[in-house]
């Protein structure tokens, strides 16, 4: 692959920023950005210094010879902008999820083989130089058997979404909490493989009368028995995303938000054990937190989405398969789509 990838963009909301970042970081040329409203797309277009900008998706795969389309239209938007693209012989990246329905997801899974493309979601967090980490230890057996896992996700009472009443998240099966399961889900999908809804228990705390919880706890199940427990707020004093993994050797404590790794293996209850094992705390939390600014500093390590095109372009460039591929981008909206119903069924519809 001599000649740079030309890459257009479709949706010029917040987050298709980050993707024309990437692109640009990777060497790629972002000559396209598409969006239906006129306003929104030509100015955008000149922030971010994107030659063309169009209001209307056919006209820009018709008249610009792309590689990739990056697609970062609300969540309810997906395979109406997929088939034209796919159809033309375009690869496509799309912004978490997938797609909203497993109807939907098989159609573009079809899409995807039929047309030979590859095709591919950005499960973001699964790229951080933090979680990469985390994935090499576990993949080296660093502590042990995975005995069981627990993630938490907090955010704030003015969370941007949460907070307004008219976003198209809240228009979606369990509102809010339907926007962003699949972060978690994918995620516990990374470390444990398939799993299935073993719980859900969700209350009100807030006082926003469009979300009828504010507060969730979800336990997943794995062939094997080992339960993944997911809990998400929208009550906390700061946004934060933690995780821990619980081995039969040891303890990866992991703060995403912070990017820090604290590893804990076994110490006894003297003062001195104690004593030792919060130095080593210390240490870690200190070595971690170096690391990652000197990746950043030393321009090793440039965020998620750059990390994640990297990869994607090495697929593109050997011919293998994509860092998330279509088949288990379809795994997780299986089981998002299934979490979602189970609780706006529970508690947005009053049906149980």
């Amino acid at each position: 692959m001599d000649a740079p990838l030309r890459v257009g963009v479709i949706g010029a909301g917040y987050i298709a920023e980050e993707h024309v970042k990437a692109w640009k970081n990777v060497g790629a040329k972002v000559v396209a950005i598409c969006d239906k409203n006129p306003s929104i797309a030509e100015y955008k277009a000149k922030k971010w210094r994107v030659p063309k900008y169009y209001i209307d998706v056919h006209d820009m795969i018709r008249e610009e010879k792309l590689d990739v389309v990056s697609i970062c239209t609300p969540a309810n938007v997906r395979l109406e902008v997929v088939k034209p693209v796919v159809e033309k012989g375009i690869h496509v990246v799309i912004e978490k999820p997938f797609a909203m329905s497993v109807e939907e997801a098989q159609k573009m899974v079809e899409l995807k083989n039929k047309y030979g493309i590859k095709l591919t979601v950005v499960h973001n967090w699964l790229f951080s130089y933090t979680m990469k980490k985390v994935l090499h230890s576990l993949r080296k057996n660093e502590i042990g058997e995975i005995l069981g896992f627990e993630m938490d996700l907090l955010h704030i009472k003015d969370d941007p979404m949460a907070s307004n009443p008219n976003h198209w998240c809240h228009k979606l099966k369990a509102g809010r909490f339907g926007e962003m399961l699949p972060h978690p889900i994918y995620m516990t999908r990374a470390i444990l493989g398939n799993v299935r809804v073993k719980h859900i228990f969700g209350s009100k705390l807030g006082s926003y009368p469009w979300m009828p919880i504010d507060e969730l706890r979800v336990l997943l199940e794995d062939e094997k028995g080992r339960i993944a427990s997911i809990y998400i707020s929208f009550n906390s004093v700061r946004p934060e995303t933690s995780l821990r993994i619980y081995g039969t050797k040891g303890i990866i404590d992991v703060n995403l938000s912070n990017n820090t790794i604290v590893r804990k293996q076994y110490r006894d209850i003297k003062i001195t054990g104690v004593a030792i094992d919060n130095l080593r705390l210390i240490t870690d939390v200190a070595f971690s937190s170096l690391s990652t600014a000197f990746a950043i500093l030393t321009k090793r390590y440039k965020g998620m989405h750059t990390e994640f095109m990297k990869d994607f372009v090495k697929s593109l460039i050997n011919n293998t398969n994509p860092p998330v591929t279509a088949e288990e981008a379809l795994e997780v909206v299986k089981l998002h789509e299934e979490l979602s119903s189970l609780i706006h069924r529970q508690y947005f519809t009053n049906q149980l």
